[in-house]
């Protein structure tokens, strides 16, 4: 009756003591929960924990097993590529030991064919030319004097790809002689050319006199050259006659010097003639 009396006397007083009864309550029941949780979080770590170094433990287990394996596999292994190499090293040593002596008998038969090439050679040189110039060298021009050293120097016809090495030779010494033909004449009206007489449109009187002169004994030259070409590789191309070859060079040589002296004397001539003509016009 006394505790009623309080509350309804100090009805404030009675309502702060029920909310701080209700607050240790509530404050005591969180801090159980958290306890929980954290009990139930800790035991479920240790666990996965232990879980973890176990399986860690098994995979640590069963990979030494392998290397264990792997090494009594190699080892055999190892010992059979062993015996293996030991082979091939003799193999080897053998297969070179065969190379040397095959290169050793190849350069022994090579010395002596190309001994006997050589003096075949030789001997076949002997029997056509007792010539030293190298006329199959085309790099170089023979000389008149050359040209008819090596056409002497024959004791019989020479092959036919010889004859047209000669063939070519002969052919620029005929046209070296020619060129010294047309440079000589043309030296004999130089002072007539350095002081030419402008026609117009471009011409000039004594150059044209030249030039025209030059075409016309040109073309003569290599008509008649022409012929002698056709004449001379028919003949070399027919076996039964190739052995006249050298005297149809020899024929060309003489006919052509001949020409050369007749072109020369013409040329000289008309030349003469044509400036003599432009002058009294």
């Amino acid at each position: 009756m006394g505790i009623k009396k309080n509350c309804t006397i100090f009805p404030s007083c009675c309502a702060k003591r029920n909310q701080k009864g209700t607050l240790y309550y509530v404050s005591f029941k969180f801090l159980c929960l958290s306890l929980y949780i954290i009990g139930f979080y800790y035991v479920l770590f240790n666990n996965s924990l232990e879980n973890g170094s176990l399986e860690i433990a098994k995979n640590c287990n069963i990979y030494k097993r392998n290397l264990v394996q792997e090494e009594k596999v190699k080892v055999p292994k190892k010992k059979k590529n062993l015996k293996y190499k030991k082979g091939d090293v003799i193999k080897v040593k053998s297969n070179e030991t065969d190379i040397k002596c095959n290169e050793e008998v190849v350069a022994e038969n090579d010395n002596s064919s190309n001994n006997c090439c050589a003096n075949n050679n030789a001997e076949s040189e002997s029997n056509v030319s007792i010539c030293n110039i190298n006329y199959n060298d085309m790099s170089k021009n023979l000389t008149e004097k050359e040209l008819y050293e090596v056409l002497n120097s024959f004791k019989e016809c020479p092959p036919k790809e010889d004859l047209r090495n000669i063939w070519n030779h002969t052919l620029s010494v005929v046209k070296q002689g020619f060129d010294n033909i047309f440079h000589e004449l043309k030296v004999s009206i130089q002072e007539n050319l350095d002081n030419d007489i402008d026609l117009g449109d471009g011409k000039l009187l004594y150059n044209d006199i030249w030039s025209r002169l030059y075409f016309n004994y040109c073309r003569e030259l290599r008509t008649e050259e022409a012929e002698y070409i056709k004449k001379f590789y028919r003949l070399i191309n027919d076996k039964s006659r190739i052995d006249k070859s050298l005297n149809f060079i020899y024929s060309f040589l003489e006919h052509f010097n001949t020409f050369k002296g007749e072109l020369k004397e013409n040329f000289e001539k008309e030349l003469s003639k044509e400036i003599k003509k432009s002058a009294n016009s």
